[in-house]
């Protein structure tokens, strides 16, 4: 399967970041389009999306949290990640377009982060 201390997770979600520093890498970064951007980016240097870029079912535009856990991988063809995360960048662009992300007040903010953090929970026991 998958070794937890070589994955992974892209966020701006300071919860997810301190829950799991101690367990696998940990990239924070200031937004959910630097999430993707870096996790592109990890992608295009052999790295397997292990998370799907949209998982959820909130739209990009109204979530300001996104955590994405990649994997270093093997020469193996990665084509399908690196048209996964550019899908997920153009549609975040797209919703972006029709309405920005809204500033949360705290409390709102915080249910979101919860929203995230609890889908990185979700699939943790799927990484050994």
């Amino acid at each position: 399967m998958f070794e937890k201390e070589k994955c992974t997770i892209v966020t701006n979600n300071d919860r997810v970041a301190d829950k799991y520093k101690d367990i696998m890498k940990v990239e924070l970064v200031n937004s959910y389009e630097e999430v993707l951007i870096k996790a592109r980016n990890m992608v295009y240097d052999r790295h397997r999306l292990l998370t799907h870029p949209q998982a959820g079912s909130l739209k990009p535009n109204q979530t300001p949290y996104r955590s994405i856990i990649v994997y270093p991988s093997d020469n193996s063809s990665n084509m399908d990640d690196v048209m996964m995360i550019e899908k997920a960048i153009e549609t975040f662009n797209k919703f972006r377009e029709i309405k920005e992300t809204p500033k949360y007040e705290e409390k709102i903010a915080n249910d979101y982060k919860t929203i995230d953090l609890s889908m990185i929970d979700n699939v943790m026991p799927r990484i050994q």
